[in-house]
């Protein structure tokens, strides 16, 4: 994703909790932890993506997240709890100069354990690309201006 804010610009708000928090789909609450950690209540909306209905159709996730400097880029570690079970999440962010402003490469692994199983891995795609699109949409939004 390329973005107009400058290289260190995309890196100070990339690494400033209350401003990522912003950005966070579906977010319920945000609790400061520290200059580096927080914790994050949001919630995924499956409705759309399967066949439940009702309270089921949005699933509460409640994260822990830190950040680690990575030189150019930043790593956000995250453990929590969804529908009860333990999920792990790494996302890896590289930020290089652009003729634009800015270039920005992620990746991302998670550690779903159990919630895997139980919505079955073409389920987790879904949910997952969902939020991705909504995620840097928002980013792509606030940095472009």
């Amino acid at each position: 994703m390329e973005v107009a804010a400058s290289p260190s610009e995309t890196l100070r708000r990339l690494r400033d909790p209350a401003w990522l928090g912003k950005c966070l789909p579906n977010l319920a609450s945000l609790e400061l932890l520290g200059e580096t950690e927080f914790k994050a209540t949001f919630y995924l909306d499956i409705g759309e993506l399967t066949k439940v209905a009702g309270y089921l159709s949005r699933i509460r996730a409640d994260m822990r997240f830190r950040y680690e400097d990575e030189g150019g880029g930043v790593r956000v570690l995250g453990m929590g709890r969804v529908v009860g079970a333990k999920i792990g999440l790494t996302i890896d962010v590289k930020v290089t100069q652009s003729e634009k402003g800015t270039q920005i490469n992620w990746s991302a692994d998670a550690d779903l354990g159990v919630i895997q199983r139980l919505l079955g891995e073409a389920t987790i795609r879904r949910v997952a690309h969902r939020q991705i699109e909504l995620l840097t949409a928002k980013l792509k939004d606030a940095l472009d201006s």
